[in-house]
Parts: structure tokens; C-alpha cells; sequence
């Protein structure tokens, strides 16, 4: 996000300017801020304060805020410590990532700044949060996704079933489908599949995914007048003397595919950062070149074997530079997501005319097209604005939208819409994002991002004792990442929406193999079902075998890495990395638990730093072992679970919060302030495919915080909230700075 402001905005350093601020806080860092003094600066220093503003903004901004408001870490206004107690807190304790960072005269100068000078009161954000004028290069999924979109739909290919309700005039205010395949919900409380009314077709429509199988259904109006649909002739007795709605399914869609990524290398993730869409860390390698080579190979050979079904003219008798230059029309437009320029479309149709056959020059073309980077990368560079900005085209923005829900090219909608240019304003925005987001394919795109978010991807390529861990499959492990999947998919579109749900729902989508591994009774299916947990102490996401046996050894279980998991996925709370002679694993004792073992962390006052926040955590989670498992005992000893998720909204708090299961952990953590910034931080992140600067973005974060938390903390007002944002469809000529955030 780009930061635009105006002058009066600019952080100031009482009246200095910015090459004097750098200046001080360079004299500072170099000549004793890291070095602890008795003697106090501001004695005979005139520019102590001003000196603490610019340390201030260096190591504590981040966290709490430009003007102590608190964004990360807790307010700092109204400053209820003594100025002894805060120096001593600063000098010790802070940065929490790093203490001992900012001691002697910086714990100093930064405390006087604090007590002197601070001004309370909430940041007006006056300033405009823009983007960055960037090409992105497709991820591995996304350009899997792409191909397969352009390809000629082949036979067999699976359509999912479309429920859709006529009103005929009358006004609703909801309208949800009920049946064999959610249980038959009365309420969209209750589990309902909500219809979404389409002003253009005048019609309620709901895409969904099914498997395959046979299925009742009614419409439910307004959640309470239950109706047959009107527009499926096929129905069957309901057993109360009326009539149900049957569907038949008989295959499932996206059950095969070609895999094009075969000799593409793995997306690149930059420190930090969990996802794949990293824009800036993706660079393109020989590897690439070969990987695309061959993928556009594939592609024109599924295209030239099925020719008469895409092209939109006969290229027979003398017609083959006209009928090249239509089906270039078509096919590159939604190659390069935008209509193909003149010169392009020239040069594109004098190669198909230039082979010896019309059907070696369409496959000529389309591997010309499928390795230009006109199609390799997404453009996110707009168009030249009178203020100096730079506006998506309607093109870009069909594109950033069919990438972030679908996580592919737009459909036929979004490229009318485009072309109507019908993509300008935030409602027009919103509306597709709407109808994009009701679509079953955003719920693979929705699967994919709680996996990353999670870290949970690692289960898939885990490694676990044979020996110990007898019936981790192959099998096993991909039932946890589709459980995973579908559960976060659920809760978004079809539960109650809202963050918390994640942490505190009692119940998961689980097959038999997984309701084996949980002990959850009364499950025989083969494929993933919504089962209550009952009885079984899991809840949330919190107990899925996909976060358990990723934050796992492949023999035992690991304290360390599930406390890790809570701060840095969970929290967005960094500790730095173990020094080089912080030691490993402590060796397995036949006789002692996990607990015993890794009790020196917190004995040895040099662990003890940064053990402190990651082992009483990591500890809640030992009665699962390295699968997931539950277990009562360790080594014939009794397990003690008890947990403590202390400082819990910012390290270095001194607060406790002590739980003795993942149903109180889940509980705390879907009350945390803390871990909702987190996801909103994360979600922010991702739809930017970059690691944002809390400092640079402060009121982006700030405005998107409280639109999340006004919505009821509900995930898909969040995902539009960001659509609907000016940086969605501008973006700045230069890169960003730190200015431009004022109180």
C-alpha cells in the first residue's frame, strides 16, 4: 500500500526535519542507546525529547502506534507508570522480539518523549492508502487454474448443480436451500445454503458442489414458508403429504485434471511470509522457462485435438486469415485477460497463417501466448491519473478479482463487465466480489488460504515414525488437509460467518479414517461429512490433525513448535530466532513426559527470555501427540495439559491466561483483540501478495480493523471491506515511505 499525504500530515520531530531525525537517530544507535548509562541526557540535552519521538518511531510505532494509541501491542495513553518503572520496562523488556534493544540513554530519550510529550487521542488517517504498481507473476495453483479454464471443456466434464429460485416479483429477504445434504436446516442459523439474489437476472442462485449421489431439496423462504422448486420437474413425497425436490448427481467437478505444474519449481516464500503470491520474492528461473514451455505444449495439443469446439469459424476456402484473426479475438482475450492490441493481434495471426496447416498455426499461437508474459504475469499497473495516481483498468480489476476468489482468470461476467467498464466504482466492485464469493469455486481458493494461514500445509509432506505412527497415510494426511479445507470454507459461507467460529466450533468434517484418529463414533463414510465432535476434546481448527502433526516431530510431539504455531500464525507475534548454541531437542526419557524434559527452557534464566511465551503455551497441546492423537498418559505417566497463554495481546504485559484444554485455549483465542488484528493483517497480506510494513500501513490496518469488527468480526465482510477499499482499484507512482500517518 502506498501512503499519500499532505504536509501537515508529515510525522514531524518538533520542527526538525526528516535528515536531522535520521541524523540524531543514528548518533544515538551508534554512540550509546544499546549501552546502559547512569547518566541521565536530559539533563543537559535541550533535543531530548525530540530525539525520543525519532527512537520512538524507529522501535515502538509498530506495536503502539504512531501516538501511543496501541495497534499490536496495548495503549500507551493515559501512561499510568512512573518514568523509572517505564525505563526499566523499556530497557528490559523492549522491543519484545529483541530486548535490551533500546537500554541505557535510548530507554531514556524514549521515555521522555512518552511522559513529555505524547499527545493522546486516535489517529485520524486523513491520508489515502494506496497500492503499489506491480506485475505479478502467476503462483503454481493460479496458472494450473488458468490453462484449464482456457482449454475446450471436455466430455464428462462435471457442471455444479445451480439451485435457483424465480420470486416472480414478490420481495424476500432471504431465501436458503434445505435437504439431505445439510441436514434440512430451518434457518440459515441453522446451517441453510443461502441463495444471493441477482438484481441483473432478477432471480435468487446458488452454485454448490456436490458429490456425487441422489438428493431432496426444498427452497426456504424468508425461513419459514418451505417451497418445491419451481424449476425442477423431478420431485418425490416428503412423507407429510407434500412434495420434495430430488437432484441427481453423478460426477463431481474438478475430479481430474491435467497437472501442468509437474516441471514448474515450488513458489518461492520469503521469510515471514505464508503464502504463495509473494509478487516481490517471485522471480522467474530456468526452471520456469522449461516448466511453461512444456505446460503451453500440453495446452495447444488439448486445444488443436479438439479444434472444431473452439473455433468460431470454418479457416476452410481462403477463410483462414479471417477466421485466425476471430478465434484470436476470443482465445486472447482471455489468455491475456484483456482484448489483444492491434499490433498484437497481427503478429499473432500472420504466425498461424505462416504454418503449414491451420492447425499448426493455432498451435503455433497459443503456445506464443501462453509463454508471453502478458499472460505469465498479472498486471496491476493501471492508468495515469490528473492527481498523479494510477487506476486499475477495468481489465486489471476483473482480474484481481477472479484471483483472489477463484484463483483464476475472470468467467464471461467479469469480462462484460470489464468491457462495459462497469468496474469503476467500489459498489461495482462489491457486487462481483458478491457474486464471485457464492460461487463454489471460491471455497478451493478459501481452503487453500486457512491452510497457508495455518501453516498446516506441512502435514501433506510431513514426515512420521512408521513405527510409532502405524496409520499415517498417505491418505490420512490428505483427509486432515481437506478437513481443514472444508472447515474453514464452512464457517466462512455457511456457518455463522465470524472469526471466533474457528476456534470454538463443536464440530469438524471428518471420513472415517480421521473419526477413527479422533475416536468419533458413528462415521463409515469415505468421503468428509460435518460430524459433531460429541464428546471428543477438540474444537475448532485448533484440533485438526493437520495442525497437530504439522507442529509436530515425526517421533514425539513438540511444546516448541505448537507455542510458535499460537505466537507467529495465531498472534502475529514475533520472537527472534534461537541463538546458534540454544541446543536441540532434549533427549527422549523412557520415564519422563514432553513437559519434564523441556522444563530447563524455563529454568535457565538464558531461555527463559524467549521460553517463557512459547513453552507454557506449547504444553496445552500435550494430550495430542504427533498425529493428533489423543492420549491420557506419556511413557506410563500422567500428561499435565495445563496451558498458559500469557501475554496474550502483547509481550511483555505481565498477563496470564491459564486454560486446561483447546476448548478454553480456542475460547481465549477467539476473544483475543490480538489475533483478530492478526487475521486481519494476514488477510491484508495475502490479497496484497506482499509483507506489508505495520509502520507504512497503520491506517490501511486501522480502518480495515474497525470495519471488521462493526460487521461482527465476520470473514467475507472483511474480504469485501478490502475490495471495496481505495487501494484495491489506485495505486501510487513511487514506492512508499514511512510518512504520512498523523494523530
Amino acid at each position: 500500500m502506498r501512503v499519500v499525504k499532505t504536509p501537515a500530515q508529515s510525522l514531524s520531530v518538533r520542527g526538525l526535519s526528516r535528515q536531522v531525525a535520521v541524523a540524531l537517530l543514528s548518533w544515538l544507535l551508534g554512540s550509546g542507546c544499546t549501552q546502559t548509562t547512569a547518566e541521565d541526557p536530559l539533563a543537559s540535552d535541550p533535543d531530548a525529547v525530540a530525539k525520543g519521538q525519532a527512537l520512538y518511531v524507529e522501535h515502538c510505532s509498530v506495536c503502539h502506534g504512531t501516538s501511543g494509541q496501541g495497534v499490536s501491542a496495548p495503549s500507551l495513553l493515559p501512561s499510568t507508570q512512573s518514568e523509572s518503572s517505564l525505563r526499566e520496562i523499556i530497557a528490559q523488556r523492549m522491543p519484545p522480539g529483541s530486548p535490551g534493544r533500546c537500554s541505557g540513554s535510548c530507554a531514556q530519550y524514549v521515555t521522555a518523549y512518552i511522559k513529555a510529550d505524547m499527545k493522546a487521542g486516535s489517529p485520524t488517517c486523513g491520508e489515502r492508502s494506496l497500492g503499489v504498481r506491480r506485475l505479478r507473476l502467476l503462483t503454481r495453483k493460479e496458472y494450473q487454474n488458468t490453462i484449464m479454464d482456457l482449454l475446450p471443456q471436455r466430455s464428462g466434464t462435471c457442471v455444479a448443480p445451480v439451485f435457483s429460485y424465480d420470486p416472480m416479483g414478490k420481495t424476500l429477504r432471504s431465501v436458503h436451500v434445505a435437504g439431505s445434504f445439510n441436514n434440512w436446516p430451518a434457518t440459515l442459523a441453522l446451517g441453510g445454503w443461502p441463495l444471493t439474489y441477482s438484481a441483473t437476472e432478477k432471480r435468487w442462485k446458488l452454485e454448490r458442489v456436490l458429490d456425487p449421489g441422489s438428493y431432496s431439496y426444498k427452497f426456504v423462504l424468508d425461513e419459514k414458508d418451505w417451497v418445491t422448486d419451481p424449476g425442477n420437474p423431478r420431485t418425490m413425497p416428503d412423507g407429510f403429504g407434500g412434495q420434495n425436490s430430488l437432484l441427481t448427481v453423478t460426477c463431481k467437478p474438478g475430479a481430474t485434471q491435467l497437472d501442468l505444474t509437474a516441471d514448474l519449481p515450488p513458489d518461492a516464500r520469503p521469510e515471514g511470509y505464508g503464502f504463495d503470491n509473494h509478487s516481490d520474492g517471485r522471480l522467474v528461473s530456468s526452471s520456469h522457462l522449461e516448466g511453461f514451455r512444456k505446460g503451453a505444449e500440453i495446452a495447444a495439443k488439448q486445444i488443436t485435438d479438439q479444434l472444431s469446439t473452439v473455433l468460431p469459424c470454418d479457416p476452410n476456402g481462403g477463410r483462414a486469415a479471417a477466421c485466425a484473426e476471430q478465434f484470436l479475438q476470443t482465445f486472447g482475450l482471455r489468455a491475456f485477460r484483456r482484448p489483444l492490441r492491434s499490433s498484437e493481434l497481427s503478429r499473432y495471426q500472420a504466425l498461424i497463417v505462416s504454418q503449414k496447416t491451420f492447425a499448426e498455426g493455432i498451435s503455433a499461437a497459443v503456445q506464443a501466448l501462453l509463454t508471453s508474459p502478458h499472460f505469465l504475469y498479472r498486471s496491476e499497473l493501471g492508468e495515469p491519473q490528473p492527481d498523479g495516481t494510477y487506476k486499475l483498468t477495468a481489465y486489471e480489476v476483473a482480474s484481481a478479482l477472479s484471483y483472489l476468489f477463484w484463483g483464476s482468470m475472470p468467467d464471461e461476467q467479469l469480462f462484460a463487465a470489464a468491457a462495459r467498464d462497469d468496474l469503476r466504482t467500489p459498489e461495482q466492485v462489491k457486487e462481483q466480489a458478491q457474486r464471485l464469493l457464492s460461487s463454489p469455486r471460491s471455497r478451493t481458493v478459501l481452503g487453500s488460504f486457512a491452510l497457508a494461514y495455518l501453516g498446516a500445509e506441512d502435514i501433506l509432506t510431513a514426515n512420521k515414525s512408521t513405527v510409532l505412527y502405524p496409520d499415517f497415510s498417505t491418505a490420512l494426511r490428505s483427509a486432515m488437509a481437506e478437513e481443514t479445507q472444508r472447515f474453514f470454507a464452512h464457517v466462512a459461507l455457511d456457518g455463522s460467518g465470524r472469526f471466533e467460529e474457528l476456534f470454538t466450533a463443536d464440530y469438524s468434517f471428518v471420513n472415517a479414517d480421521l473419526a477413527r484418529l479422533y475416536g468419533m463414533s458413528g462415521v463409515s463414510a469415505s468421503t468428509h461429512a460435518k460430524q459433531s465432535y460429541g464428546s471428543v476434546q477438540r474444537a475448532g481448527w485448533l484440533g485438526h490433525g493437520s495442525v497437530l502433526g504439522s507442529y509436530a516431530h515425526s517421533d514425539q510431539s513438540s511444546p516448541i513448535r505448537r507455542g510458535l504455531f499460537v505466537r507467529r500464525q495465531l498472534l502475529c507475534e514475533e520472537l527472534p530466532p534461537p541463538p546458534p548454541n540454544a541446543g536441540g531437542v532434549p533427549q527422549v526419557d523412557p520415564k519422563a513426559t514432553t513437559r519434564e524434559r523441556f522444563r530447563q527452557h524455563t529454568s535457565v534464566a538464558f531461555c527463559k527470555s524467549c521460553h517463557q511465551y512459547i513453552d507454557d503455551v506449547g504444553f496445552g497441546f500435550e494430550r495430542f501427540d504427533a498425529i493428533g492423537k489423543w492420549r491420557e498418559s506419556e511413557n506410563g505417566q500422567p500428561i499435565d495439559s495445563l496451558g498458559d497463554l500469557n501475554d496474550r495481546e502483547a509481550l511483555g504485559s505481565l498477563t496470564h491466561a491459564q486454560y486446561g484444554s483447546l476448548k478454553e485455549l480456542g475460547q481465549l483465542l477467539a476473544e483475543s483483540e490480538r489475533a483478530r488484528y492478526c487475521f486481519v493483517r494476514k488477510t491484508l497480506r495475502y490479497v496484497q501478495g506482499a509483507q506489508e510494513d505495520v509502520g507504512q500501513h497503520f491506517c490501511s490496518l486501522w480502518r480495515l480493523q474497525n470495519r471488521f469488527r462493526d460487521s461482527g468480526h465476520r470473514m467475507q465482510e472483511l474480504l469485501l471491506a478490502i475490495t471495496e477499499s481505495e487501494g484495491f482499484l489506485l495505486r501510487a507512482a513511487e514506492a512508499p515511505t514511512q510518512e504520512g500517518v498523523s494523530r
